[in-house]
């Protein structure tokens, strides 16, 4: 697997541990959208990718934009809204106000 990119989101609610979750809910929007740049290009429905979140866990997926390495991106461009909204369990307890990491890498 080569990263693509790491960012460290924000959370804006308590969360308690096994509890069900989504970026969505976790994240405001200007967390969200708050951008990196991207180590690898990535290709629409082509590219597989792991996003693995401190205190939540991960999830595998396909890319939702296609964009070239150096390029700036953010959660929201890069994911389709299905992912945004799937269900996560929280592997840890997270209070509002932590700071968790998002990493992404290719499958």
């Amino acid at each position: 697997m080569a990263k693509l990119g790491s960012i460290d989101l924000v959370a804006g609610k308590d969360v308690k541990r096994e509890e069900e979750t989504s970026i969505n809910v976790l994240f405001s929007w200007s967390e969200q959208r708050k951008e990196f740049e991207l180590l690898e290009d990535l290709t629409t429905d082509k590219t597989g990718i792991k996003v693995t979140i401190t205190k939540v866990g991960s999830f595998d997926t396909k890319a939702g934009i296609s964009k070239k390495k150096g390029e700036k991106t953010n959660c929201n461009m890069l994911l389709k809204y299905a992912d945004l909204s799937k269900k996560l369990k929280a592997s840890e307890d997270i209070k509002k106000g932590d700071k968790l990491s998002a990493t992404i890498e290719t499958l």
